[in-house]
Order: C-alpha cells, then structure tokens, then sequence
C-alpha cells in the first residue's frame, strides 16, 4: 500500500510539473520574439515642477527612449532571456505621437502615487489589439508606461511589461513593475525605470 502511494504522488508531481509547463507555452517554446516598443500614450507625468517642458517631451523624449533601448538594451535582454528579437516598434512609435500636455498632473491628488494605476487588465488588451505590427505571428512585448512620479525628491515610475500572440492578441503575461528612477540628466534619469523593468523578462526564458 505504501508503495502505491509513493507511485501515485509521483504520477500527479509529474503531471502537475507537465501542466506548468503547458501553461506558459505561447511564450517559453519561442525561440523567437517581437519586440513592440515603449508605449508611452498612457502614462502619466506627475510631480509639480518636473514635467513643465512639455515641448521637450512631446513626442520627441518618447522617441529618444525608444532609440536609447534599441541601442543599448535589446541586445541584452537577447542574451538574459536567449531568444531571438525581431524589432517591430512603429506601431509603438505611432502611438507616442498622440501623447500630449493632458497626460501632465502637475498638481497631483490622493490617487497619483506609485502604488495606484489607471490601467486596467481590460485596457491594456485594447492596446495590444490596437497595435498595427508588420509581424502577424508570434509572441511580442511591449512595455507600457503607467506613470512617472515625483512628488518629493524622490523619483518613481511603474511599468507594465506585457506579452501578447500576435496572431490572436491574447495577452499570455502582464506584470507592473514599479522602480526608482536614478541618473544624470532627464532621459537617463526617467530611462532607469525602463531598465529595472526589464526583470520582468526572466519569465520569458
């Protein structure tokens, strides 16, 4: 009797174990990934005094960001997850464009702290879907700015990191990260945030 139940405990640890693995499929068994870009259209800026440039941000430190991650992240983040990343951003770089002054809350209210967001799971769907890639198939990441907050002398910024199939716009991995910002000047300051986030991407070894 004891041995049958020694045999039946490793029959459901391994199909437990199977299921798991199942389950992250869409992303894990890609060799191949599509980069999509940072989405900086629905993020919010907030901290009075720190986003009072706009025509500074609008679009133009959007793009900047987007270029610096091509330059010096991707082909880290190739070597942290060992997959290959095609770049397919101007769907991302469309969207950037529409940012504007209203995304600025220079004078911020009980709800524009790091530890609340504005995006739903239900939104963030309908900004995967929304997406025009030139990749129709495969699995895609995106990193969708929530907000950037300085209320003090303290930086902060969340991101969702977000993989979605292509083919079908299943949202397959959505996680925030939250993060200081840290570094000189505003891209590398504000970019470090980016950078922290991209922890997130050991799910997709």
């Amino acid at each position: 009797m004891k041995k049958l139940v020694i045999f039946l405990t490793l029959v459901c640890s391994l199909f437990a174990f199977g299921a798991g693995v199942a389950a992250k499929d869409p992303v894990i068994t890609s060799g191949q990934m599509v980069w999509a870009g940072l989405d900086y259209s629905h993020a919010r800026l907030i901290g009075p005094g720190q986003f009072n440039e706009p025509d500074a941000i609008f679009p133009g430190i959007f793009e900047s960001w987007n270029d610096l991650f091509l330059r010096e992240r991707i082909r880290v983040i190739e070597k942290e997850t060992k997959k290959n990343w095609n770049i397919d951003i101007d769907a991302v770089t469309v969207a950037n464009k529409n940012g504007g002054n209203d995304q600025i809350i220079g004078s911020p209210g009980a709800d524009d702290i790091i530890a609340s967001s504005h995006i739903t799971p239900e939104q963030i769907h309908n900004i995967v879907k929304a997406y025009d890639l030139k990749n129709k198939s495969g699995t895609a990441v995106v990193f969708i700015v929530d907000r950037l907050v300085k209320l003090d002398k303290k930086g902060e910024g969340a991101v969702y990191v977000v993989a979605f199939d292509i083919a079908s716009r299943e949202v397959v991995f959505s996680q925030r990260e939250t993060s200081k910002a840290t570094g000189f000047g505003f891209r590398n300051y504000w970019f470090r945030v980016i950078k922290n986030a991209e922890r997130a991407l050991k799910n997709l070894r």
